[in-house]
Formats: C-alpha cells, structure tokens, sequence
C-alpha cells in the first residue's frame, strides 16, 4: 500500500524537493505552507503521517504539533529542523512527537524515520484488526465457570473491567491461567481496542531489559543504529502485562515504580520524558510479601501493584470446570491437528475427575493435546493418556469390581479427597501412602495441619510414612 504524507514546509525550494524525494520512495505526498493550511488538509487529505518544519512564521511546528495532537492524537508527527536545540527536541517529544529529525540534503535520517512511523502504524492496525477477533475469544460468556469458586471470581473481574486505569495484581499457581485472565479483563475494558502488549520478565536478557522496556535512542549503546520505542511505548492506549514480574530485576523495579507514578517513559539516551497511557497488570506465581521480606522485591512497587489483587484458584478447587475446560480442548486440539477425535470418553472422564492436576489449567491443555493425538478413534480415553498420568490418577483397576462401585467420599465442595480404586491391586498400606501424601500436599506440607486432619498425632504421621521394607 501508498502511505500517504502531509508535508508542511514554508520555503517552496526545500518542499518540493521533499515532495519529489518522498514521491520516488512510493509515498503520495500532499504538501502545504503555513500551519492553517495543513491543519484544514487533516481531513480532507487523510494522511497516515505528517511531517512539519520546526521554525515557520506566525505558526511554529511546535504549535502545529500541540494542534494536531488534539485533533488526532494517533497521528504520527515527525518534527524536521535544520537548527534545533535539545530545549526543542524535549519539548516536542513531550507533546507527542514521533520523532525529532535534522533536515539534510539526502533525507536518510527522514527516510528511516518515515519506515519506523510506517511500521509502527501496520502494527498497529494489525493490532486493531485482531482485537475484534481477540475480544470474541476473551469474551466473559465464553470463561468456563461451572464451579461456585471460579463464578465468585468472575464476579470480581467484572467489577474490575468497570475502571480501566486500575493496576490489576493477578496472583496464583503455576499454570492457573493468570495471562488468559490478564487478556479477558483487557479486552471486555474500554481499551480492547487498542493493544494488549505482554512482557515475559524471564525471558528477556537483563542487559537488554531496560532498552526493550522503555525503547531506546540512536547511539545510546552499542548496536543502537536508531530510535526504537519500547515496549511500554508500544502499549500506548492499551494495557501492559507483566508475566512473573517477581523476576523483574531490582534497577528496573525502581523505574517501573516511576513510571506507575508519573505515567511517563523515558527512552535509553533520552533526556526526555513521554507521557503514556496505560493499563499495567502483573502476574506472578511467587508471594510478593515474602519475596520483599527477603530483599528481592522492592516494597514501594508492591504496593503500588497491589492496588488490587485477584488470586485465580487452582483446579483442585475448581473441579467442577476440569471436564467442561477440558472438552474444551479437546475440540481446540481436534481442529489443530486435524483429527477425528470429538468427545471425551467416561474412562477419561473419570481419570481426568480423580487426577490432582499439580499443573492447572496448563498441564489439563497439554495433556488433552498429547492424548488427542495419540488417539486413532473418535473417542478419548483414559488408555491415550501417559502411564504416569494414568497411574496417578486411578489405582490399577482389577476386573474383580466395577469402577461405578468404588467408593468417592463427600461433595465437590466438600474439600475431601476424592481417590478411585478396584479391589485387589494394590494393597491398602498402599493407598494409605497416597491418602497421606494428598493430604500433606493440600496443606502445604505442614506434618502439624495434616495429622489434624487425619485424625492421628504428629508421631503416628510420621511413623506411617516411613519406607517399609
């Protein structure tokens, strides 16, 4: 596609041999002189960027930029000036510009520009293209909540979306789902529209960080050929998440906590500050508490995050969602790797009810994928699911008794343990070692807690769970 530019330039020579050049690059240029005549072309002409002059008569770039930012705040300005002081580059990113460049006779410094500005518009409407797509997928009505737990959560949420300037602290176990709910509340908010930009902390170098964050400066570092915006920057609009911002390091967390504070960015090499706006949310899997108790997180930026905090619960207190999730994504995996599998058999079912799932709604979605393909028929079953999982799961069954006898103690809610078995497999010192071991998971590995609740003293716990011979 032509992008199209609005040139205002008031020296007739300088502007029509812009025009000429911007024309032999592909661009359709509409050129003016004066600040009047370019703002009465913003719509009229429709440009996808507007580069003006810095110093004009009557109306200075400056002032055009201040108007133009008003009237379409989304519009890409780049200032362009054959004298400009820092003073000026400072004031003009301050009101928005996209960039500051110096006029020279081969327009390089412009031309590079122009490919940053247009790239950074096709993401943009890559962006907005999607997130009609996004928001149908994220919808509320399509969360599974079948379990009272997971409906009393929603509920939260809901209230959340309301305010979209809020710092939203997701909290939980491994694999909970605390990204897929960060991109729910995202996009059932008024910023669905614009970009939800995810920053993975452990997973960017730490000597890369600041200027992945924050963007970056031509001649700022080594290898910084040009100006690049950061990732925060790119957010503009929209939200920024921050996956297991319990790795994010110590330098960074105290800028972080600037940014939280006077919603501005400052680029790597910068002297100037970039007024944002954004929605953060953070995800963390850790206790934030404890880790500021040990000098790992600072405090003042917990509290800043911990504006308001939602812990997603665990399967195991949700297991009234594990089969409908996992029907789920059976038919998601189907459709990916085209097989003819489409419901989910009782036996798998049954396993998939008995199963303690250590790894959430993650593990769930990787084991229904690694069973769907393995499975040759229409039907999953327990058989297309790993040995381990299997064994974990359910007792070996023996063909003495029926699996629809085996004894099940207490409701959904009840918060007792749920372990399926057949007569004559294993023996029962054997499934006392599983009762015992459940229960010390579900109560943190605290001996004290789990004696109580099995009803034997601490001495007797520890005596039954020592290795027989």
């Amino acid at each position: 596609m032509a992008w199209h530019l609005l040139l205002l330039e008031d020296e007739a020579s300088v502007r029509e041999a812009f025009a000429l050049r911007l024309r032999d690059q592909g661009y359709v240029v509409q050129t003016a002189e004066s600040g009047d005549e370019a703002l009465g072309l913003l719509r009229s002409f429709e440009p996808d960027v507007l580069v003006v002059d810095l110093v004009m008569p009557n109306f200075s770039g400056l002032e055009v930029l201040a108007r133009v930012k008003q009237l379409s705040p989304a519009l890409p300005v780049i200032v362009l000036t054959a004298r400009g002081t820092v003073k000026d580059a400072v004031e003009a990113m301050r009101l928005g510009a996209f960039d500051f460049v110096a006029k020279s006779i081969d327009m390089d410094d412009l031309l590079h520009t122009l490919r940053r500005a247009t790239e950074f518009l096709t993401l943009q409407r890559q962006v907005q293209l999607h997130s009609g797509q996004d928001a149908a997928r994220y919808a509320l009505d399509r969360v599974i909540a079948k379990s009272p737990v997971t409906r009393s959560f929603l509920a939260q949420v809901q209230e959340l979306i309301k305010n979209d300037r809020v710092t939203v602290l997701l909290q939980g176990e491994t694999g909970t789902g605390k990204q897929y709910m960060g991109r729910v509340i995202h996009y059932n908010s008024p910023r669905a529209g614009r970009p939800c930009v995810e920053v993975d902390c452990p997973s960017i170098p730490r000597d890369l960080f600041e200027s992945e964050l924050f963007g970056h400066e031509k001649g700022s570092f080594t290898g910084a050929t040009g100006r690049k915006c950061g990732l925060i920057e790119m957010a503009e609009g929209g939200t920024v998440f921050f996956d297991e911002i319990a790795d994010l390091p110590l330098p960074l967390q105290a800028k972080l906590l600037r940014v939280l504070e006077e919603r501005t960015i400052r680029r790597v090499g910068s002297a100037a500050n970039i007024p944002i706006d954004v929605r953060v949310m953070a995800a963390t899997n850790r206790n934030l508490k404890e880790a500021v108790a040990k000098g790992e997180f600072r405090e003042d930026l917990y509290f800043r995050l911990n504006v308001v905090t939602l812990t997603v619960p665990p399967l195991r207190e949700r297991r009234e969602d594990i089969i409908p999730l996992a029907e789920q994504f059976l038919h998601r995996s189907a459709l990916a790797l085209k097989k003819p599998v489409r419901t989910l058999g009782e036996s798998a079912q049954a396993l998939l009810r008995g199963y303690h799932l250590p790894g959430n709604v993650r593990e769930l979605s990787n084991l229904i994928e690694r069973a769907v393909l393995f499975c040759s028929g229409t039907t999953l079953e327990s058989s297309n699911f790993p040995i381990d999982v299997q064994g974990a799961g359910s007792i070996p069954v023996a063909a003495s008794l029926d699996a629809s006898s085996a004894p099940e103690a207490g409701g959904a809610d009840s918060g007792d343990i749920h372990i399926s078995f057949r007569v004559g497999a294993q023996s029962l010192a054997d499934l006392e070692d599983r009762i015992i071991e459940e229960v010390l998971a579900r109560s943190g590995g605290n001996k004290t807690l789990a004696a109580k609740q099995l009803g034997v003293t601490r001495w007797m716990l520890d005596r039954r769970r020592k290795p027989r011979v």
